[in-house]
């Protein structure tokens, strides 16, 4: 049993009418940022991981479901505060006019663009016998890097390069800083 149907029949059974109509949503095909932190938070409080939710006792996930309940109007709060604020950022933006904001998904597509004929329709197109230059990936990943960090701002493009150092230092064993 998944950890939502467990979640949403203690609801059911004790009267949780909020936490009951977030998770409905996510079962009923329309998951969400909310219903995700609600499972987080009922299998926090019930002192297990989300995947483990269904095995835990019956008493513990009640308990937990009757604290998340207490919570979840702060919760719905900063859900919607998100949600305004990125409401807000697209009105400023429409406001601003087509070129303001045309930067972001023109980017966007030229680096799809760009990655799907470096590794998709040059090695096709190679196949057939028409060879054109190719892209040079390193060139490729800086531009990416560059999008990555103005878009979405430097600390994506920081936990990107620790979770890299990480790897590296896996791949090479533990004696290696």
């Amino acid at each position: 049993m998944s950890a939502s149907a467990v979640i949403l029949g203690m609801a059911a059974k004790i009267g949780a009418p909020i936490i009951k109509s977030i998770i409905e949503k996510k079962i009923g095909g329309v998951s969400g940022d909310l219903a995700g932190a609600v499972i987080d938070a009922v299998a926090e409080k019930a002192g297990v991981a989300p995947e483990q939710l269904s095995a835990a006792p019956m008493s513990k996930i009640e308990e937990a479901v009757r604290q998340v309940e207490a919570e979840a109007p702060e919760m719905i709060a900063l859900y919607e505060a998100g949600l305004k604020g990125q409401f807000e950022l697209l009105q400023a933006e429409l406001q601003e006019g087509f070129w303001q904001s045309a930067w972001r998904w023109g980017w966007m597509y030229l680096l799809a663009f760009l990655w799907v004929c470096a590794f998709l329709l040059f090695p096709v197109l190679k196949a057939f016998g028409i060879a054109l230059d190719p892209i040079d990936s390193a060139t490729l990943m800086t531009l990416t890097g560059w999008f990555i960090s103005l878009y979405m701002g430097g600390h994506t493009v920081k936990e990107i390069g620790r979770q890299a150092v990480e790897a590296v230092k896996t791949w090479r064993g533990p004696n290696v800083q």
